[in-house]
């Protein structure tokens, strides 16, 4: 059913009409990828915690010029 309620034609397996795009393969998504930017995630924040201890500041930018 769509969105109207109304019945769609069923696609039956005995149907020999090619899909016009092929057949779809998504990606997978790998295990290693997750972890590896959950690393970044995490080291970037630990880096902006660090930054801000011995700055005092959060901002990564440099706006003035201590001498």
């Amino acid at each position: 059913m769509n969105q109207h309620h109304e019945q769609s034609p069923a696609r039956s397996a005995t149907d020999t009409t090619p899909d016009p795009i092929g057949p779809v393969t998504l990606p997978k998504r790998s295990p290693v990828g997750r972890r590896a930017l959950a690393l970044v995630g995490t080291a970037s924040v630990a880096a902006l915690a660090v930054h801000a201890v011995v700055d005092g500041t959060t901002l990564t930018t440099i706006n003035e010029h201590h001498v």
